[in-house]
């Protein structure tokens, strides 16, 4: 069903499926605005870890009634259909050939696109820039991961409990990252809108996908990425180290930081009016 956003009297939205070379099945949102301009690019959005859509809305209703947007749910996500879980690959650098698949067989050749995407979804996307696949014309890039260093005991979880106990971990889950990784003070809808989303995760993907990423590292392909990359990050944001996103930046060439006060801020319509403006003046 269709979060009350979507039924936008500016934009049109389709949930399309693509069906990928393993046989995984993943859900698109194929945004269009009501006057399609064939002449403006299209932008391939891939959100973060287990994110919902609706955390995205005033993203996307800035840049839905202006461009076509193709809002993509990688395969962790519930929405996701495997033949088998036991054999499905569930890795990054898996979600970038997914993104390969996507992009050859939903953006028109010839057609300049963009990339927009958060947290793991961003890794995905530097992970795809770095194999030297068909480039975009730019990435707006919130808060991307080089690696996932989970603590002792979350890697202990993981491993060894059951994905039957979800319901028993998912409130340590909560705290952890209330506490721990995210400014439960100063930005509670923030956490509330994190807490939705372990809420909201299958057991058993969640797990699967966690195990895969866990020794995942971008940092050695960084210097292969020759497309253009603008960084956006939150000055509060304990999830996301700026002093890491500072890092990649030095390492990419071609590469930029942008700046915003905080988590929610990112995630926020200032994101959707930075992506439009930089578009429409370029």
């Amino acid at each position: 069903m269709l979060d009350d956003f979507l039924l936008n009297k500016n934009f049109r939205v389709k949930e399309k499926t693509l069906c990928l070379p393993d046989k995984v099945e993943i859900k698109i949102f194929d945004f269009e605005p009501d006057n399609p301009d064939p002449e403006k690019p299209i932008i391939v959005f891939v959100a973060g870890w287990i994110s919902l859509i609706n955390g995205w809305k005033d993203v996307l209703s800035i840049l839905a009634p202006k461009y076509r947007v193709l809002y993509v749910e990688t395969r962790e996500k519930r929405s996701a259909k495997f033949p088998n879980m036991k054999t499905i690959d569930l890795s990054i650098e898996q979600m970038s050939r997914d993104i390969d698949v996507l992009v050859g067989e939903m953006v028109p050749k010839g057609q300049p696109f963009y990339f927009a995407g958060s947290s793991m979804g961003a890794t995905v996307i530097l992970d795809y820039l770095a194999i030297k696949k068909r480039q975009p014309v730019n990435s707006f890039l919130v808060s991307p991961i080089c690696d996932f260093p989970f603590p002792g005991w979350l890697l202990f979880i993981i491993k060894f409990i059951p994905a039957i106990l979800y319901t028993v971990i998912r409130p340590i889950l909560k705290t952890y990252l209330s506490y721990f990784r995210l400014d439960k003070k100063n930005e509670p809808d923030q956490v509330k809108k994190y807490c939705g989303t372990i809420d909201a995760a299958e057991p058993v993907r969640l797990k699967a996908n966690a195990y895969a990423i866990r020794n995942y590292s971008l940092w050695e392909k960084l210097s292969d990425i020759k497309s253009p990359v603008v960084i956006i990050g939150a000055k509060t944001d304990n999830l996301h180290g700026i002093d890491i996103m500072e890092k990649m930046v030095k390492i990419m060439p071609l590469s930029s930081l942008e700046m915003m006060e905080s988590n929610k801020e990112t995630h926020s319509a200032k994101v959707g009016e930075f992506i439009d403006l930089y578009i429409s003046s370029h």
